[in-house]
């Protein structure tokens, strides 16, 4: 998959870290401690002129939204106007009245079962809206048609970001950095039923506005996994920002081949490792044979 935009933001670790410590063997004189005082001064100016930078990149993105956002209406218009000429034609995952659905089915598949599939199809568009002032933060917007499931015209996922270095520890920033989301409440139009199904699915795409909160003691036993599930969330709230949202058709044409799932980045570790070990285990089947 392509690397993400680094430009713009990136995605924070909340597990705590240990702090790298100064190797105890490596002995400075008093001149060393200034100059390396000096050299530390002159990088923080550097995490300086990057906040600047950074702030400055998101406000020339948001000069460019409404741009964004009148070619986007167009896109809108054409997908409306197709889907009134073609009413009751359209067949789930075929054609461009179900255009949305089958772009997130192909952005990432993992959410999203045969009944979210049924919902979807009443799904018309996706926008993304930057917000600078007071907090740095980005919405992901999904805009419904009127449909038997739902009230809500939209519902939204909010990410927030953190754009300034940790007081404690300013040497340590490293760029924007998403840290908390928040979703919304869907208004069902039969919760009772919605609570049937929940009980026997096991995952939904509409699990995706109803983020869990992570605990503030990380010795509690859920913590890793809530934490988990949330890196997968800002990286999915990233990934519809960044990708999905702006190269919708070429990911509905299949022009485009990756895909974002929290499973992705397991396999390419696993299978780097089986490259890794088949290389070594050749490279000594070789050397047996030299000998």
């Amino acid at each position: 998959m392509e690397a993400m935009r680094t430009r713009t933001t990136r995605i924070k670790c909340t597990t705590t870290c240990p702090k790298a410590e100064q190797n105890q063997d490596v002995k400075f004189s008093e001149d060393e401690k200034k100059t390396i005082n000096e050299l530390k001064q002159l990088y923080m100016e550097t995490i300086n002129l990057d906040v600047a930078l950074q702030r400055d990149i998101y406000n020339m993105e948001k000069s460019y939204e409404d741009k964004h956002n009148l070619i986007f209406e167009k896109r809108k218009q054409i997908l409306e106007e197709f889907r009134k000429q073609n009413h009751g034609d359209s067949t789930p995952n075929e054609n461009v009245s179900n255009f949305w659905l089958k772009v997130l089915k192909a952005s990432y598949t993992e959410f999203i079962s045969k009944k979210d599939e049924k919902i979807l199809a009443s799904l018309c568009d996706i926008r993304a809206r930057l917000f600078n002032d007071p907090v740095v933060k980005f919405d992901i917007e999904f805009h419904f048609d009127p449909n038997e499931y739902f009230t809500n015209p939209i519902l939204t996922k909010t990410y927030f970001l953190n754009c300034l270095p940790d007081p404690d520890d300013p040497l340590s920033y490293d760029g924007a950095e998403i840290f908390k989301c928040e979703g919304c409440t869907i208004d069902w139009k039969s919760p009772k039923e919605r609570e049937k199904k929940e009980e026997i699915e096991q995952s939904s795409f509409f699990d995706f506005f109803a983020p869990p909160l992570l605990p503030e003691d990380t010795e509690d036993p859920n913590y890793c996994d809530i934490n988990a599930i949330l890196q997968n969330d800002f990286e999915l709230g990233f990934y519809l920002k960044e990708r999905v949202i702006p190269k919708a058709v070429i990911f509905f044409t299949g022009e485009i081949a990756d895909c974002q799932s929290s499973s992705d980045s397991e396999s390419e570790t696993d299978d780097t490792e089986d490259e890794s070990d088949a290389g070594e285990e050749e490279e000594e089947s070789s050397n047996g044979t030299d000998k």
